[in-house]
């Protein structure tokens, strides 16, 4: 599961896993290796990561169906532009 969350965050990003193994500091083949490994990413691994997209720990794993990361964020932007929008009403 966590490959493939992996995958479809890159894919999103127009990025190849590649890179983004290397931005993050892993080999170049780092996710595809553990695609094909019955070994788990450490904690730090999956936080690095999991930060780098933006997403939660538990999104990875496949523990929540949703981004509430990006979800919060979107409402926390239309926050703001309603904000904006009345000040320039004001103004």
């Amino acid at each position: 599961m966590i490959f493939y969350r992996i995958n479809e965050l890159a894919n999103k990003q127009g990025k190849s896993l590649q890179n983004i193994a290397i931005e993050l500091g892993f080999s170049k083949n780092y996710f595809y290796n553990m695609k094909n490994s019955k070994n788990s990413p450490s904690a730090d691994v999956l936080v690095k990561t999991a930060d780098y997209f933006h997403v939660s720990v538990d999104y990875l794993l496949g523990r929540d169906k949703d981004n509430y990361y990006q979800k919060g964020f979107d409402d926390g932007m239309d926050f703001v532009k309603k904000a904006m929008l009345e000040s320039l009403k004001k103004v």
